[in-house]
């Protein structure tokens, strides 16, 4: 069996929810990069690009990615949607387990986000022009799923 995913894809696509749904079911740890960021700097992600910019927010990612990845021999892991496109963390997912892209419509996330204004990025840009500036690095994913059964079935 998998023993270390990754599951990528642009905000709202659900990788924080199937993730804790899959890791529940495969009794695998859950983790959350965002959230392991907000802990280690005591602040929330709004907080850290308004005081520190998105260069420290990046920097402290890849720091937080690898730390997981040599700590934990198994989990499921939902990256920020802006993960597999900086520095080398796509090819550094890829080469320590499986990463799967989620693949949600732009139409669905859409209406998961209405009202949500805690997404820094999200407020200059649309979600369009976010899944086309990072598709080139999702597609790179080992798998492309758009439903939970598809996910599952490959993990299983």
């Amino acid at each position: 069996m998998i023993q270390k995913i990754f599951l990528i894809g642009l905000p709202g696509a659900g990788k924080t929810f199937i993730g804790k749904r899959l890791a529940a079911e495969i009794d695998f740890p859950f983790i959350d990069l965002d959230e392991e960021i907000v802990k280690s700097e005591g602040r929330s992600i709004p907080e850290i690009f308004e005081k520190s910019g998105e260069n420290h927010f990046r920097e402290l990612e890849k720091k937080l990615l690898k730390k997981v990845i040599q700590e934990k021999n198994q989990f499921i892991l939902a990256a920020g949607g802006g993960t597999p496109c900086f520095f080398d963390n796509m090819d550094i997912m890829n080469d320590n387990g499986v990463t799967i892209f989620i693949n949600t419509s732009i139409e669905e996330i859409q209406e998961r986000l209405k009202g949500d204004e805690t997404r820094p990025l999200m407020k200059n840009n649309s979600l369009e022009e976010l899944l086309e500036k990072r598709k080139p690095w999702y597609e790179r994913a080992h798998h492309t799923v758009s439903s939970y059964a598809q996910i599952r079935n490959l993990i299983t």
